[in-house]
């Protein structure tokens, strides 16, 4: 099946026999009946068994129209492979409708299935049966969804993509609930799992009056009670930061969702539409742990405490966790506008929500708002295009609750060359618009000196005068000085990188994409920044692939470029030597980071060492290897020559495993 035929006015057909060869990428589903054995132990075995029976005419029929092939099957489970990615989606959406469905037509033992999806490339063996590490984390993905619940694994929410329902279905797009970081036994780190969500109308169904808002008021106060609520708590948590790392990974992760969520109940809190009170409270549960952690860490007894550990970690992971545990994380002045977290009394208004308190003690969203907002732009300011440009997108974004991890993917996927030109001259690219981008570096400045943003204008005028000209120099040595820029701008490459490689990715002078049989250069035409166009080059000379590639690059004052090596097919994996030199001396102003698949497992950001640096196993334990050179100094141009080398290793690793995984889909 074409994986792009389901598009918004397709729907399942009966396909042929699904035949795969041994590298194709395949997307792997499982499902199983939650509380089987309990409800065998309770009911019975004839009751257990048609269960299964009316689970298992329900799963094939789904199967079969959305063109699965049937791996096997063990007791109440499924094992299913799938060509098309977005018909393993589609599929899943099926089932667990017509289950749904089913329950509500009856009285007696209902079903509840999960469901686990992933995508790679698994090893398909003589019987027809897979095998790999793809296989092992769908069973996990499986094992981690809920009742009803369709969970996804990263790459297959990435390969599928957007997707609309037909509109003799009712249309609509399938959405992606960000899940956070899982713990999935087998596995050394936590996996991203998504969870599949659709609006029940979508399938042509009716919408239930049975809890209109319109036919019950004491639901609609409950609700916007439960919103409001909600609000409060993910503006508290969108104030916390990290006392050593602004750009801490696992808590910008967190405040995406937080962000995400904040915006969903914004828009919905007033029609009540896919929501109700118990629902949103629940939502918000994990991050009201967050903060009870933070702020009540001193007192909490040793059995709430582990109570609170475990659900911090279950929705965030454990790095966020041990940050919480050690103060690390620190609330601003925003919080204080924002309701404290339940305490256990509050509790029982949980199960069952009541009329909300007459006088609610959360400020108005205004007033939060006006808190967050920097001062307005000064007219005087904008002559200086540049600097009108990043903070008119700063004190737009900053009051907005969205995520800086969030919002920054979004920048960089816009121009992915932003940080390769120089914050001064970004006015002059994309009719001013690169400049505005500039805005994640304000919000950095403003981490390593809070409150700086707010004053340094003001500062610039009255030490230059109001001269465009003079007034940009002195706003940029500012924040070069004052704002501690000339210190902190490597820090802040580090942060970029580590939350937008590999997606959706940076602009690249160069890079090497790695085959078995052959070797790409990719390289730019032009030497113009931000060019879209490529050139290749394939090598299969042995002796020609095995040489040293040297990329001699002139980075502007603060600015950065990238290069990257990646796996194609590889069967043998590679080694990857990186070194730097910088006015012809070994240098260590780059940042190296390897990326584990092409979607998704990035590495912590590491800084070259002035010796070079080996990163191994390209093709087996990294998909792909990227290196971000910066120049940290604020007025003088750098020209670097960076050197990479991709050869066979020295020596292979002894007993490597037969199921290990190739790096990467072909490219």
């Amino acid at each position: 099946m074409n994986e792009n035929a389901h598009g918004e006015d397709s729907g399942p057909r009966a396909t042929p026999e699904v035949s795969v060869s041994l590298s194709d990428t395949i997307t792997i589903f499982f499902s199983d009946i939650r509380g089987f054995t309990d409800t065998t132990e309770e009911l019975g075995d004839e009751v257990a068994n048609e269960l299964v029976r009316e689970q298992d005419a329900i799963v094939r029929s789904h199967i079969e129209a959305y063109g699965g092939d049937v791996v096997k099957t063990q007791g109440d489970s499924f094992m299913v492979a799938f060509k098309a990615t977005r018909g393993a989606i589609l599929c899943a959406i099926g089932i667990q409708r017509s289950v749904a469905e089913k329950n509500s037509n009856q009285a007696g033992p209902r079903i509840a299935i999960g469901i686990g999806i992933n995508t790679g490339e698994p090893i398909r063996q003589k019987d027809g049966d897979y095998i790999g590490g793809t296989v092992n984390l769908a069973a996990r993905i499986c094992a981690a969804a809920g009742p009803g619940q369709i969970l996804v694994a990263e790459s297959t929410r990435y390969v599928a993509g957007r997707i609309e329902l037909r509109k003799s279905d009712g249309g609509g797009v399938v959405e992606y609930v960000d899940r956070g970081l899982h713990p999935l036994k087998g596995f050394p780190e936590p996996k991203r799992l998504f969870e599949v969500t659709w609006h029940p109308t979508a399938f042509g169904e009716q919408p239930t009056t049975e809890a209109a808002p319109s036919t019950d008021e004491t639901e609609i106060a409950a609700l916007k009670a439960a919103v409001q609520r909600a609000i409060s708590v993910l503006t508290r948590v969108l104030g916390i930061t990290h006392m050593d790392d602004p750009g801490f990974p696992s808590l910008l992760e967190c405040q995406d969702k937080a962000s995400t969520l904040r915006v969903t109940f914004s828009r919905a809190g007033s029609e009540g539409r896919g929501l109700t009170a118990q629902k949103v409270l629940e939502d918000i549960q994990p991050f009201e742990d967050l903060l009870t952690l933070m702020l009540e860490r001193d007192t909490l007894t040793d059995e709430r405490w582990a109570q609170l550990d475990t659900a911090v970690v279950r929705v965030f992971g454990r790095t966020l966790m041990n940050a919480a545990a050690r103060g690390r994380l620190s609330i601003t002045v925003a919080e204080k506008l924002a309701v404290p977290p339940p305490s256990a009394a509050d509790e029982p208004a949980r199960e069952r929500p009541k009329e909300p308190e007459p006088t609610p003690t959360v400020a108005p969203r205004s007033s939060v708002a006006a808190a967050l907002a920097p001062p307005p732009l000064d007219e005087r300011a904008t002559g200086v295009r540049w600097w009108a440009a990043g903070y008119a997108a700063w004190s737009q974004w900053k009051p907005s609750g969205l995520a800086w991890a969030h919002a920054l993917r979004a920048e960089i996927g816009r121009f992915p060359y932003l940080l390769s030109v120089h914050i001064r001259t970004a006015a002059d690219h994309d009719d001013g618009q690169l400049a505005g981008g500039y805005f994640l570096l304000l919000e950095h400045v403003e981490n390593v000196s809070p409150g700086f943003m707010r004053t340094v204008f003001g500062r610039a005028v009255g030490e230059a005068g109001v001269d465009p000209r003079a007034l940009g120099a002195k706003l940029y040595e500012l924040l070069v000085d004052d704002g501690r820029l000339r210190e902190t701008y490597a820090s802040f490459v580090r942060d970029v990188i580590q939350v937008a490689v590999p997606t959706p990715g940076m602009w690249a002078d160069a890079g090497i994409v790695e085959h078995d049989d052959s070797t790409t250069l990719v390289s730019r035409p032009t030497a113009s920044v931000g060019d879209a166009q490529e050139d290749s080059v394939q090598l299969t000379d042995l002796q020609d692939r095995a040489a040293e590639r040297r990329f001699l690059v002139t980075l502007e004052p603060m600015t950065s470029r990238f290069f990257y090596a990646k796996s194609g097919k590889l069967k043998t994996p590679r080694d990857v030597d990186v070194r730097l030199t910088a006015d012809d001396q070994p240098s260590d102003r780059a940042w190296y980071l390897s990326v584990r698949d092409s979607l998704s497992g990035r590495s912590d950001p590491k800084l070259i060492p002035t010796a070079g640096v080996t990163i191994p196993n390209l093709g087996r334990d990294n998909f792909g290897v990227w290196v971000a050179v910066f120049n940290s100094d604020p007025d003088e141009v750098m020209t670097c020559e960076l050197t990479m080398t991709v050869k066979q290793p020295r020596q292979q690793s002894p007993g490597r495993s037969l199921f290990a995984r190739p790096g990467g889909p072909a490219r």
